[in-house]
């Protein structure tokens, strides 16, 4: 609405143009969410054989699949780019990448709500006899196809509107609206189309994000024996998928270490893109921390309740474009704006991650505090900050990792390399795939040290608070 109030679209955008980026778009959405849909199923079935949800072997697990979708998307990218040699360029690379960073997350809660909602129908398959086969399509299936249907709906909305991968490995046959958003106005300044591309864009994952917010699984009833679905194939899934990044990023690492005397000529550029990846990633952690508490402050309220939960987050260049044109983009001005583009762009997955399940367990003891006539703000101080800065600590130093990763955001609102992350992606755009893969390692160590501070400013906080 507000680049609306800036820019006035002069013509009717170009029909072909359009049709060409969105069909791109969908089909790698589409591409993206049935391949982690299908991964991720047969994943989880190898979870399922650590039943015990405090098993060591299924945390291994769980974590194995997590890590992708945790980590920033330039350690995929790397990763994938130096395993799969050539590696296909455009929509099908577009779907390779986010297949291996959301198949994880598809793995793990797929395994809930199969631990969850399955019940007395898997226990009695398997005293009845029927096979695996004919639980899977005749029971399983059938029962949580809604749940599904939510499931690989958020996965496709994700990919919809993702602005890094498809930067990266989309090529001139695979751009996407969010590419295009970007090219129009970084190329062409044509910014009256691009904001008609992105209220496009945005009316669309609104509409599919009020459908994923409405829906309503099955019922939970019961843990079950589900030794119907247990297979060791689901396992070799997950290693072998983990094996693969893994095995790409030491690869480029033995590579590129072979190579550093290369980067010599950056020695001095190095410094100071550290100190700018560490100085934006503790910007992004303290407002994801200060946008948490803000969240915790204003709970409970049900429509902002149900306003989180369907929100999934505004499109990358849309954001990034709007706090483009509020002020000058040289000097300091960069510094202010990428934190606050990446903390509006962070904050809902950082909700998502438990911060709601975090608030809901203090429910019954704000309702208590309330009934007795405590104010919100004494409520807040005295009972929900104390317990809830820990979990804000961490989940802001999630979020402080994530913008030690990013350059999609940086690329935008910035002049120039400033952090290391923009930086490798140079390096990576140049064909220079080694050098950018051991220079990732200083965003692994600015990411701990960011990490750490948060956790550590977290329990400063809540000890002065409470002290």
């Amino acid at each position: 609405m507000f680049l609306l109030t800036q820019f006035q679209p002069n013509a009717v955008p170009d029909l072909g143009e359009l049709w060409w980026a969105f069909k791109n778009t969908f089909i790698q959405a589409m591409l993206s969410a049935v391949a982690s849909l299908v991964l991720g199923i047969w994943a989880s079935f190898g979870i399922l054989n650590f039943s015990h949800s405090k098993s060591r072997m299924r945390l291994i697990l769980e974590v194995l699949c997590l890590v992708p979708n945790f980590l920033p998307p330039l350690f995929i990218l790397i990763s994938i780019l130096n395993f799969v040699d050539p590696f296909p360029m455009g929509v099908i690379g577009i779907a390779l990448v986010h297949t291996v960073m959301n198949f994880g997350l598809v793995a793990v809660l797929f395994t809930s709500i199969v631990e969850n909602k399955t019940g007395g129908v898997a226990e009695l398959s398997l005293v009845e006899g029927a096979s695996r086969w004919q639980f899977v399509t005749r029971g399983l299936l059938p029962m949580l196809k809604k749940d599904l249907w939510l499931l690989g709906l958020f996965i496709f909305v994700v990919c919809f509107g993702s602005f890094s991968v498809p930067l990266i490995v989309g090529g001139g046959k695979g751009t996407t609206i969010e590419v295009l958003i970007y090219e129009k106005i970084r190329l062409s300044s044509d910014w009256g189309g691009a904001v008609v591309l992105a209220l496009l864009q945005s009316m669309f994952i609104f509409g599919l994000s009020i459908i994923v917010s409405r829906g309503k699984g099955s019922l939970a009833s019961r843990y079950a024996n589900l030794t119907l679905l247990r297979t060791r194939t689901g396992i070799g899934v997950i290693v072998a998928v983990s094996l693969m990044y893994l095995t790409g990023y030491i690869q480029g690492l033995v590579a590129g270490f072979g190579m550093l005397s290369t980067l010599y000529e950056y020695q001095s550029a190095l410094i100071w893109s550290f100190v700018g990846s560490v100085a934006i990633g503790m910007a992004v952690g303290i407002l994801c921390y200060v946008g948490l508490m803000a969240i915790a402050f204003c709970w409970p309220k049900p429509w902002f309740d149900k306003f989180l939960n369907g929100y999934v987050a505004p499109s990358t260049s849309l954001a990034c474009f709007s706090l483009l044109i509020l002020s000058p983009n040289e000097g300091i001005y960069p510094y202010l704006k990428i934190p606050i583009a990446l903390m509006l762009l962070s904050l809902n997955g950082l909700f998502r991650m438990g911060w709601d399940s975090e608030l809901r367990a203090l429910e019954n003891q704000t309702n208590i505090a309330y009934a007795m006539g405590a104010s919100p703000l004494q409520i807040f101080q005295e009972i929900m900050f104390p317990q809830i800065s820990g979990k804000a600590g961490v989940l802001a130093g999630i979020g402080a990792v994530w913008a030690c990763g990013d350059f999609a955001v940086s690329r935008i609102l910035a002049h120039r390399d400033l952090s290391i992350a923009m930086m490798t992606e140079t390096l990576m755009s140049s064909y220079r795939l080694n050098q950018a893969t051991v220079l990732s390692l200083l965003i692994i160590l600015a990411g701990i040290i960011c990490f750490a501070l948060c956790i550590g400013g977290s329990r400063v906080l809540r000890r002065k608070f409470t002290s």
